[in-house]
């Protein structure tokens, strides 16, 4: 079986009856089914039986050519597939990037290397490395980002789980008038930079550079389409003069493609480093928001400066009416029988 993403869904593609064994139909199978730049999940039911009946090879094709974009899909949806296809089936699995990993060689030496105590070679090391790397895909650190529809056969689960997995980064690279524009805010020309990602060219690009007051920040936030945002926040802190650095990710919810929420979450880690490591600007803080509207001076400022000494008073008994409040007083009760309480 031979399973894509088309439309945010995961959707079988294509089959295959079985015809001879397992593994005289395996090269004639599956080989076919690996397009050069499409990502695909293959299962392929081998002979042997357990307790929950026919096992399966589970194959991850995610080949060099492909967008980056679409193996970061495929990645996150790995652990959705397997599981609703039912661990439990699957015998053995493999990842590839070229037809030489996932044909039948390529199988046995997979199942070779799987029972040797051998170390792995440079070759398999760097496969490791890549799909460790892709399985560590996710997308908010703050979110479990999952698809708009529910019809289906498989939903995809983006955030698999509720540990917080990070990517190292994605690396697209900053066209040159970004360059030019940090540059710039280095050397304190410009105080507000606007950043987008261009999904199809794979590169980070300038929006605008527009002069920004704190009171103007606000406005800058797009509704419709997520940015990154670098702007100088100047203000009096104890009497002094000051200027922080912000790094603003907005993300207006899910009025954005899944894609672009992937994209720009992957790409914001890689983009601060560089920003930080050839830049040489300190950010001062980052945040996340969704909409511009509480973006105030009064906000920022608590963020730059948070209470230290917020502590809440104990509850204290409230005093009573002042002056003279005279002597104490018994109060005698008079019982049933008339006896003193």
């Amino acid at each position: 079986m031979k399973i894509i993403i088309s439309n945010e869904e995961l959707v079988l593609d294509s089959y295959r009856e079985p015809v001879q064994s397992w593994d005289k139909d395996y090269d004639q199978f599956l080989l076919p089914l690996l397009m050069p730049q499409e990502p695909c999940y293959i299962l392929y039911r081998l002979d042997s039986q357990n307790a929950q009946g026919y096992e399966w090879i589970f194959i991850a094709w995610s080949p060099d050519q492909s967008p980056v974009r679409q193996k970061m899909m495929y990645a996150a949806t790995r652990a959705t597939l397997k599981k609703e296809f039912g661990g439990g089936h699957i015998k053995d699995e493999m990842f590839g990037t070229v037809e030489d990993d996932l044909c039948f060689q390529g199988y046995m030496r997979h199942r070779s290397s799987c029972s040797s105590p051998a170390p792995l070679t440079a070759a398999e090391q760097e496969l490791q490395r890549i799909k460790v790397t892709e399985d560590k895909v996710v997308w908010d650190e703050r979110r479990i980002i999952g698809t708009p529809t529910a019809r289906a056969r498989v939903t995809m689960e983006f955030g698999l789980d509720k540990r917080a997995q990070t990517l190292q980064g994605l690396a697209f690279p900053l066209q040159e008038d970004a360059k030019r524009a940090l540059q710039q805010l280095k050397q304190k020309r410009i105080n507000y930079i606007q950043l987008s990602l261009d999904v199809e060219r794979e590169t980070i690009e300038l929006v605008h550079t527009k002069p920004t007051e704190t009171h103007e920040l606000p406005f800058r936030i797009p509704t419709d389409s997520p940015r990154y945002h670098f702007f100088i926040f100047k203000h009096s802190h104890q009497g002094q003069l000051q200027e922080a650095l912000v790094f603003i990710y907005s993300m207006p919810g899910y009025t954005c493609s899944i894609k672009e929420r992937m994209l720009y979450s992957s790409c914001k880690n890689r983009l601060l480093d560089e920003v930080e490591r050839d830049y040489q600007l300190e950010v001062t803080k980052k945040m996340e928001v969704d909409s511009g509207d509480g973006l105030t001076e009064d906000f920022l400022y608590e963020e730059m400066h948070p209470m230290e000494h917020t502590l809440k008073q104990a509850f204290a008994k409230p005093r009573g009416p002042g002056g003279k409040r005279g002597n104490k007083r018994l109060i005698k009760e008079t019982g049933e029988n008339g006896e003193e309480n």
